[in-house]
């Protein structure tokens, strides 16, 4: 039976050397770094930023303009307190919502052209 041989690279000896301590810790501070700045710029950045369109959106809403809620239901703002607003979805009825359950505004059509 042919017998194997493996041949280690030049200058390697069978005895394990261990790296410095400070590099470990070193590479392990910058991947830590790294992958807080990458958590930062893909989830907490762009929440940031939808956050303050959505208070924007709110800070323009009038009477008169048209609203789609969460629910998918439309209608029209007739009453704005701090909070809710009233909206007509119909010809009679009337719905109190809180404003964190607006997803669209679209603004009166005569505001827009």
């Amino acid at each position: 039976m042919p017998e194997i041989i493996y041949a280690a690279a030049p200058g390697a000896s069978n005895g394990s050397t261990s790296a410095p301590a400070s590099s470990g810790w070193g590479s392990l501070l910058f991947m830590l770094i790294f992958f807080i700045a990458i958590f930062y710029f893909l989830i907490i950045l762009p929440q940031r930023r939808r956050e303050k369109q959505f208070q924007q959106m709110l800070s323009q809403l009038r009477r008169g303009d048209v609203v789609v809620t969460a629910g998918g239901i439309v209608g029209k703002v007739i009453d704005i307190k701090k909070d809710t607003i009233k909206i007509k979805t119909a010809n009679a009825t009337e719905l109190e919502i809180t404003k964190r359950a607006i997803s669209t505004v679209i603004k009166e059509k005569n505001q827009e052209g």
